[in-house]
């Protein structure tokens, strides 16, 4: 018999379904064993799928069958998954509006009893923020803290690699598969993580990265985080700024760094935020922690 996991796999995979999808199907039909009972009627009337969706989805759980044996596959080369239905399933996620009704991780999944502070910014990082990001990223380990950011280039990178230099927790939240790293540049930082820290994505491990995947994996990021800094503002600001989104969203505390003394403070008003002066400030943002 197939179990909600191989279930849950062919409907994210292949049947197009995603967080708010999937907690409708929940709330119809009960528990995943009971989906692959429905029928096109069943399913038309369900926000975001429709006729063309319903069918979709049906397929799918025609194809379950074959999830069930890369459950195996996965595990074999060290690729955990956990749903929302199971109990490792990290509770911060199941607060958030639209939580990953599956996730893939590869690491030591020890490491989700840890606090983290999610350090993000820029991938045009200037050497000032690469700075700030390590030595944040130190600072906080230091504390008992983990990091938390996203495995992109510039202030992200720099955060993962401060927590390691410090030989603490941290966890890298990938806009694309765990065997399809991007960027690839930074495979061997992702393996480097995955060392003794996780890895860690709601899309299937081959999934090729997207700017979208990317721009809503900072969902995760800042649902992961007890506050959430932006170390470093770029010039296109998307990223920081849907991450600083999200952090208002979910109730985190929220921070804007200055490494280069030029942040623009309507903006840090704009977004509810407070400003920090780097380590510094460090026991000053724990207060804030939730």
């Amino acid at each position: 018999m197939n179990n909600h996991k191989s279930i849950i796999m062919a409907l994210t995979e292949i049947g197009g379904v995603g967080p708010k999808t999937f907690q409708q199907l929940l709330l119809r039909f009960g528990q995943p064993e009971n989906f692959p009972m429905a029928t096109t009627a069943d399913l038309a009337d369900i926000p975001r799928l429709g006729e063309t969706g319903s069918e979709k989805v049906l397929r799918s759980l025609d194809q379950v069958d074959r999830f069930q044996s890369k459950l195996d596959d996965y595990n074999e080369i060290g690729i955990g998954i956990t749903t929302y239905l199971d109990d490792d399933y990290p509770e911060l996620l199941r607060e958030i509006d639209d939580p990953p009704p599956i996730l893939y991780f590869k690491g030591n999944r020890d490491v989700f009893r840890f606090n983290y502070v999610a350090l993000v910014g820029t991938t045009q990082a200037t050497e000032s923020g690469i700075r700030t990001a390590v030595d944040l990223a130190r600072g906080f380990v230091k504390r008992g803290y983990g990091i938390v950011s996203g495995l992109a280039a510039g202030i992200d990178s720099a955060a993962h690699l401060g927590a390691i230099k410090e030989e603490g927790p941290t966890m890298a939240v990938l806009g694309c598969g765990i065997l399809n790293v991007y960027p690839q540049d930074n495979i061997a930082l992702a393996e480097n993580i995955a060392l003794n820290g996780l890895l860690i994505s709601e899309y299937d491990p081959f999934r090729r990265v997207k700017a979208a995947r990317l721009i809503v994996r900072n969902r995760l990021i800042s649902a992961f985080s007890r506050a959430v800094i932006i170390v470093q503002v770029g010039i296109e600001r998307r990223g920081e700024l849907r991450t600083a989104q999200y952090a208002n969203r979910q109730a985190r505390p929220l921070f804007f760094a200055d490494p280069e003394g030029t942040l623009d403070e309507g903006m840090v008003k704009l977004n509810k935020a407070l400003t920090i002066n780097g380590v510094d400030s460090i026991d000053d943002v724990i207060k804030y922690m939730v």
